[in-house]
């Protein structure tokens, strides 16, 4: 079946994405575009990321663990949770099932729950589409909303100041990407 988001033809991928999830996804690319349009990225390639980034979301956490360990990615076992493995999943699925091998859309892919260090363009544009796609309700949503078009790495600084807090306020481990993205944004920031 087709759905057409924002005027682009895109495969709905019915057996990978609950009708929630979708409408998710098609949420993340509309904003995607958007913000590549704005910040002059490459908007085939955010469509791209966009579609793909939560594919494997759904998946059972021991499942992903095999599927990372069959393409040689190992995650230390504290942080074997959905939130932070299904990004890595995500890519190696468009790798190997889609037959992605634009490092730009696989890094945007991985990256775009936890962020890292030194992200792309691209990856910041995955990054915040996903945190602030209109189905996001989150204290802070508003204020990345606002900085996202006229000040990209502000509105990837505050989200990631805003996960940060937030999973430390829930008593879960923090993955040492998302703290190393944050100090090195913030360090560009001065710069």
């Amino acid at each position: 079946r087709w759905t057409t988001v924002t005027g682009v033809q895109t495969c709905a991928l019915p057996i990978w994405y609950s009708p929630e999830r979708y409408e998710h996804v098609k949420n993340v690319i509309e904003l995607a575009m958007h913000l590549a349009e704005k910040h002059s990225a490459d908007s085939e390639k955010a469509y791209t990321a966009a579609l793909l980034h939560d594919i494997a979301k759904d998946m059972k956490v021991k499942d992903m663990v095999a599927m990372l360990e069959s393409a040689d990615i190992f995650i230390d076992e504290e942080y074997h949770t959905s939130n932070i493995l299904h990004g890595p999943c995500a890519a190696v699925i468009a790798y190997e099932d889609y037959d992605i091998d634009d490092e730009e859309i696989l890094y945007a892919i991985y990256y775009h729950t936890f962020g890292r260090a030194a992200m792309s363009k691209m990856e910041k544009i995955i990054f915040i589409a996903d945190a602030a796609e209109k189905g996001r309700t989150y204290q802070n949503v508003g204020r990345i909303r606002k900085l996202m078009y006229k000040d990209l790495d502000a509105a990837v600084e505050l989200s990631l100041s805003g996960t940060i807090t937030h999973v430390i306020s829930k008593g879960e481990v923090l993955f040492p990407a998302t703290a190393s993205a944050l100090e090195y944004i913030r360090e560009q920031r001065i710069k």
